[in-house]
């Protein structure tokens, strides 16, 4: 009976994941709609109906399914005209498919997953809302400054406001508040590698494009100094012939040697 019994859920199984298909859905109408609601979009990719397209789009399914308050889901075909264009606005159209793409409310892309994707990974892409900002702005190529705070209201340290003067960083800066006590952005502050204790007064954390963390600054660090920071880290800007990329290169070389 028992044998039987396990036959037949086997069978079943099999039956549930040969039936599943999927419409293609039309995915610039599905995010601009969630976008408007406040939720994030999840853009599965695909090329053809097979096994593994199934599996992602069963997984992400049912990962929205059990959030609907904060997620859709809506899939693009690249057999269509509009499932390329799409797949070109998030620079995907080469990349191994099926692929989801999770879109926050602003546009920041959160997560990319190719071939295959866990729930885990899906609900690690629903980011908070400080985390999603510093994600849109970064993707923009711009220098984020996360000014930190234990109140509503972030001060922003005088260096930042002075740099915000300068002719070669004043387009490129985004300033963000964020409140320390925050658990929700626990994340970002374990990505910024901020101590809660350290911050008494202006202070600032500060990401360059694609992600990565060039220093903190104090209410005392001066335009100079965090000029300095950025350009030791050579995010100064997007040209590789700059005169400080051979400085940055230098830095990450004897760090390295360390």
């Amino acid at each position: 009976m028992k044998i039987i019994t396990h036959v037949a859920i086997t069978l079943a199984c099999l039956l549930t994941l040969s039936s599943t298909s999927f419409a293609q859905t039309d995915a610039g109408t599905t995010l601009e709609q969630a976008q408007q609601a406040g939720k994030f979009t999840f853009i599965v990719f695909y090329k053809d109906n097979s096994p593994q397209t199934q599996k992602m789009f069963q997984v992400v399914q049912q990962s929205v399914a059990g959030q609907p308050q904060q997620a859709t889901l809506a899939t693009a075909s690249m057999a269509s005209a509009g499932g390329q264009a799409m797949a070109e606005k998030f620079q995907v159209s080469r990349a191994p498919m099926p692929m989801t793409v999770a879109v926050a409310p602003n546009g920041a892309v959160t997560g990319l997953f190719s071939r295959q994707v866990a729930k885990a990974n899906l609900d690690a892409a629903i980011v908070p809302p400080v985390m999603m900002e510093c994600m849109k702005h970064l993707q923009e190529k711009k220098l984020v400054f996360v000014c930190l705070t234990k109140s509503e209201q972030a001060a922003v340290p005088a260096g930042v406001r002075a740099l915000q003067l300068d002719p070669m960083f004043k387009d490129r800066m985004a300033l963000i508040g964020l409140n320390v006590e925050d658990t929700t952005e626990a994340r970002l502050m374990q990505q910024l590698k901020v101590d809660a204790s350290q911050v008494q007064g202006p202070y600032a954390a500060l990401i360059a494009p694609p992600g990565v963390l060039v220093g903190h600054f104090s209410g005392t660090s001066t335009a100079d100094q965090i000029a300095g920071a950025i350009h030791k880290a050579g995010k100064c800007c997007d040209d590789p012939n700059c005169k400080h990329a051979g400085n940055a290169q230098a830095s990450q070389s004897t760090a390295t040697r360390r």
